[in-house]
This record gives C-alpha cells, structure tokens and sequence, in this order.
C-alpha cells in the first residue's frame, strides 16, 4: 500500500468516526427534546403536581411527536410564547426530522453519510453532511437546554410555586 493510500483509507475512517459523533450527539439531543416537550406540554396542562406527573408518564408521552409538537405549538400560541421563542417548534421540527431520516436508512458503501432507505418499495439514497447534523446538534442544544427550561417554567402552575 502506497502512502496516498493509507492517507486516503485514514481520511474516511476519520470522517466515518465523526459522521458517527455527530449522529449520536443529534440523536442524544432528539431524547432531550422529546423529554422536555413532555414536560412543558404536562405543566401547562396539569393543574396541580400530581396531575403533572401522571400526565408526563401516562398521557403525553403516548402521543406522537408530530402531535406533540404541534400541541407545544398550540400552546405556545395561546400563551404568546411562540413570540418569546420563535425558534422553538422549528428546530424541533427539524430535529425529528433528521433523528426520522437517520434512524429508517442505513449506510449505503464506505460513506457513512450517504444513507439508503426505502420507502413503499422505492430506493432513495441521500447524502446528509456533516455539518447539516453538527448544526442541527447546536441548535437542538440551545433549543432543548436553554429555551425549553424557560419554557417550563412559565408553563407551571401558580400552585408549584405557593406553599398551599
């Protein structure tokens, strides 16, 4: 094996290893979100902690996430959240729709990022880059760690806060 070689077959290992890092980080960032949604989504519908927490476990987390987003976006709306965070729903949106792409494809050759699926007998095969999902990962970071927290936090009810 000549030097050109063994450079080019240690470049696509290591594009291959950070394609895999940026998947794993995207789709850790997918859970959060759907955790949070869960629970921004419960505080506001629940009235009182209990309440809260059985809808979390029960309810809420037995919805799609495609309705659970749109409820967040529902709710966002009647409270007037969707103009304190505009960017809220639309990386969430983007977020499952990416953890969906690479979650229902598989690898198609060497390169990691060109992904292969079918989809009611059809073959499709569509190339992701990396810095699509390592984009996504911080927005979905921002989105899930700052926005959401706040989020839930005016979704609780007045009651989580009083000692009554």
């Amino acid at each position: 094996m000549d030097g050109q070689a063994v450079w080019s077959l240690s470049r696509s290992t290591f594009d291959n290893t950070s394609f895999l890092v940026a998947m794993h980080d995207l789709l850790g960032h997918a859970v959060a979100a759907e955790l949070m949604m869960n629970s921004v989504i419960s505080a506001h519908l629940g009235r009182n902690l209990e309440t809260i927490l059985l809808l979390e476990a029960k309810a809420i987390s037995q919805m799609s996430v495609n309705s659970r987003i749109s409820l967040l976006e529902e709710i966002m709306q009647q409270e007037g959240w969707d103009q304190d965070f505009p960017f809220v729903v639309p990386v969430l949106r983007a977020i499952f729709a990416m953890r969906n792409k690479l979650a229902h494809s598989v690898a198609y050759g060497f390169d990691l990022s060109v992904r292969s699926s079918v989809r009611r007998g059809s073959v499709s095969e569509e190339s992701i880059p990396i810095q699509t999902i390592t984009g996504l990962s911080r927005s979905a970071h921002f989105v899930t760690n700052v926005e959401m927290s706040f989020l839930q936090v005016r979704a609780l009810p007045e009651s989580y806060w009083t000692a009554d």
